[in-house]
């Protein structure tokens, strides 16, 4: 196994927040939203680095990503994505450490799942840590992503809800406008899933 914690310290004491201030440009976020994600640049990788934590934050693996795609530091464990703010009683769960950024713009309390299927026993262990009183996963609107928010929701053991964005993704969905009131209004009808 790498220490995955010390890695991340490491390239983040090194990244520059010009920068994070380029890597927020290109994906349509805020700086400070990838501050609190925990990203940094990893030379060694040429990539940028996301920490992947377990339901107790600690960093158990490193997600990488560049312009050739996504994976992982050899060694790492899979985990969920974890931002460094106050708790909500709604947690917000999306997939990918940028959509979580994404939703920290819109002002919600986040996490992000590795992928569409994984992450519920690590998110349920998290939210009960932060006493969120219930969750919105945010899926895809295809049919592994919304199997995958009814599995993830099902291990949650909380009362649930999907929201599915009317576009792509949550970055894209705030890249267009969108905003948490959007989000909340369309919600306003939902039952919740216990």
């Amino acid at each position: 196994l790498i220490n995955a914690t010390k890695l991340m310290r490491d390239w983040v004491a090194a990244t520059s927040r010009a920068a994070l201030a380029g890597l927020a440009v290109g994906l349509g976020v805020s700086t400070a939203s990838l501050v609190a994600v925990g990203a940094a640049w990893a030379p060694p990788h040429a990539a940028w680095a996301f920490p992947m934590c377990d339901g107790y934050g600690n960093v158990i693996g490193i997600r990488l990503r560049n312009e050739r795609g996504k994976f992982a530091v050899r060694g790492s464990r899979q985990g969920i994505f974890l931002a460094a703010v106050p708790a909500q009683k709604t947690l917000v769960i999306c997939e990918g450490p940028t959509d979580t950024a994404a939703a920290l713009d819109l002002g919600f309390f986040a996490a992000g799942r590795p992928n569409c299927c994984c992450g519920g026993l690590e998110v349920r262990t998290y939210a009960r840590r932060h006493e969120c009183a219930h969750a919105v996963i945010v899926s895809d609107n295809d049919k592994p992503g919304l199997d995958g928010a009814r599995k993830v929701g099902a291990e949650l053991r909380m009362p649930y809800a999907i929201y599915v964005p009317p576009v792509k993704d949550l970055r894209e969905f705030c890249r267009l406008g969108g905003s948490r009131n959007m989000i909340e209004n369309t919600l306003k009808g939902t039952v919740w899933n216990v």
